[in-house]
């Protein structure tokens, strides 16, 4: 379903705006009547508690249009990013303050190779002998809100969560800006699909 798909992207979104995890989890599941949308949920909608009284809410589902933004609500102002997940895109950011949002500032950032970026992360930590910061303990914070999700749906019911709290967070120093390079030429490329045929070469015993 489009948990396991899309589900991390705002989770993991929501957990590194807050700083903290959620504690109880509220999922529910819609079918829509699409022929090739053959699963259980094709749609969930998730709310999510987290210590202090903050919420963070998402959908994904695969019966929509293609849409990714996230919006940031708080006492004085929100944040809006869109779009905001794609990797093949520029990202920018709107704030807007005041009365009806009428201090409004957009600040656009340039497209980048966002999977040329964590290759070089990570390759940093190994030569310098580095745990990464997005270690296993981090995809399993993410994987216990999936499961949550999951017994959600199926009892119907909010889910809470044993608290925890992770005291490495991402930082600015483990940013890498990479520009995507020029696609290589056909000639270049190695792989099965830029193979010619093997020629037979077994002898002719006739």
């Amino acid at each position: 379903g489009p948990v396991p798909d899309m589900g991390p992207y705002p989770i993991n979104g929501s957990r590194t705006m807050f700083g903290s995890e959620p504690i109880e989890v509220q999922a529910m599941g819609f079918k829509h009547s699409h022929p090739d949308l053959k699963m259980e949920y094709d749609t969930v909608s998730v709310h999510m508690r987290f210590p202090e009284e903050r919420v963070a809410s998402f959908v994904v589902g695969f019966a929509t249009v293609l849409t990714t933004y996230y919006r940031i609500v708080g006492t004085k102002g929100e944040i809006i990013v869109d779009p905001s997940y794609n990797f093949d895109k520029a990202v920018s950011y709107t704030t807007r303050f005041g009365e009806g949002g009428d201090e409004e500032k957009t600040k656009n950032f340039p497209k980048v190779d966002q999977f040329g970026g964590e290759t070089e992360y990570f390759s940093d930590c190994i030569l310098k002998n580095v745990e990464p910061e997005p270690n296993g303990e981090e995809g399993l914070m993410d994987v216990r809100v999936v499961y949550a999700i999951k017994k959600s749906l199926e009892t119907g019911k909010p889910v809470k969560l044993e608290p925890r709290n992770r005291i490495r967070h991402a930082q600015m120093d483990q940013l890498r800006s990479v520009s995507f390079g020029k696609p290589p030429k056909q000639k270049d490329v190695i792989g099965r699909d830029s193979e010619k045929p093997a020629v037979d070469a077994t002898p002719d015993t006739r």
